[in-house]
């Protein structure tokens, strides 16, 4: 465009320079005749020298402007490729600190990742659980692409202090719209530790009862149980975030590692003139009769407790029972141990035991009719761990 605008202007002042030569001539032969010319020749020259310097006065006039206009569109083409030239050695030199970026970064994503699939191969190798491994794997690719992230932001940050400003107010930001979404993923690591939940476990979640089927990292997913038995189905999945862990209000009660058992309770009232020996002595016969199938499994749960437990101490897992007198007569609590699997075949089993143990002679009247009166309670939270 310079070059352009320079041309116009040569073009514009071509014609004026001719003219001012010509002009400039024809001065020069009207002082040359002026030496030999009379009077009137000379009065004739000098009105014609004064039109010449006139009409040269007045070209003068417009070229003078066209020169200095070309003057300054000589030094303004060579300003512009100067600024060209510093302009094209100032984009290699990024070039070559961009490349040289991009090959370091190259060096270091490739040597993060080595580490990463050493990482990898070392949990495959050595960490033989199943839900162990899973965790560590899942930890490793956390932290593998949050490492890559903060390399390449540092990489390619001008100025640290900026991106660190900015880290911390898209942070702030990032925290507070997803505040409790970062509380579940927190919960998740909670949920995974030793007292942890695993699929398969027994749960109770506020107030909702169930078997662990799925946890991940948000969310985690009951098969409600419910009906007549702890163990029988609904046909409902329920799903709660994973922050139930810091709800003090929400209760979260599991199993035992490597249990699987409540305690049902069985309560009813006599009359009042039964003896007690007695009453005691029968009830005892026929919930040892009861249980004695079961006495081998509730024992090695019990163990499996103590060795979980190392620092508490854990009862036996047996029958206990109560006696208490009552203004309505004799009443017989009996709490007992269950194996989840076999919880209703136990409670009928005690049930009948405990008919036929009443009946014998001399037998012993329940309070209102002429049968005991059963009544069964489940309750899982005194054999489980809160979380």
């Amino acid at each position: 465009m310079t070059d352009a605008l320079a041309q116009s202007s040569n073009q514009l002042r071509a014609p004026l320079v001719k003219t001012l030569k010509e002009l400039a001539r024809q001065g020069d032969d009207l002082a040359k005749q002026a030496d030999s010319a009379d009077r009137a020749t000379l009065e004739q020259d000098k009105q014609k020298l004064d039109a010449i310097t006139a009409q040269f006065k007045q070209t003068s006039a417009l070229a003078i402007p066209l020169n200095k206009q070309g003057i300054l569109l000589g030094l303004y083409k060579r300003s512009l490729v100067d600024w060209e030239g510093r302009i094209r050695n100032q984009y290699q030199a990024e070039l070559k600190s961009l490349l040289a970026r991009l090959a370091v970064l190259g060096v270091i994503l490739v040597v993060v990742m080595g580490l990463a699939e050493l990482w990898r191969r070392t949990i495959l190798r050595y960490v033989h659980d199943t839900r162990r491994r899973h965790h560590f794997l899942l930890l490793r690719r956390i932290v593998l692409w949050v490492s890559i992230a903060i390399i390449i932001a540092l990489a390619f940050a001008n100025e640290l202090g900026s991106v660190v400003t900015f880290a911390g107010l898209l942070t702030a930001g990032v925290a507070l719209a997803l505040q409790s979404v970062i509380l579940s993923v927190a919960g998740y690591f909670f949920l995974i530790g030793r007292f942890g939940l695993r699929v398969g476990d027994r749960v109770q979640i506020a107030g909702v009862t169930g078997e662990v089927v799925e946890i991940g990292l948000v969310r985690l997913h009951l098969m409600e149980l419910g009906g007549d038995g702890v163990d029988t189905p609904s046909g409902r999945v329920v799903a709660f975030p994973n922050s139930v862990v810091f709800q003090s209000n929400a209760g979260l009660f599991k199993q035992i590692p490597g249990t699987n058992f409540v305690w049902h309770e069985i309560t009813l009232t006599l009359c009042p003139d039964s003896d007690y020996s007695a009453v005691e002595e029968r009830v005892h016969e026929a919930v040892e009769a009861a249980f004695s199938d079961y006495r081998e499994e509730m024992e090695r749960q019990h163990r499996q407790m103590q060795r979980t437990l190392t620092c508490a101490t854990v009862s036996t897992l047996r029958p206990r029972g109560r006696l208490h007198l009552t203004s309505s007569g004799l009443q017989v609590v009996i709490r007992f141990p269950v194996d989840l699997k076999h919880a209703a075949e136990i409670d009928n089993r005690l049930t009948r035991e405990l008919l036929k143990a009443l009946d014998r002679e001399p037998a012993f009247t329940a309070v209102g009719s002429g049968t005991p009166t059963v009544k069964l309670r489940t309750d899982l939270s005194t054999s489980a761990t809160r979380g």
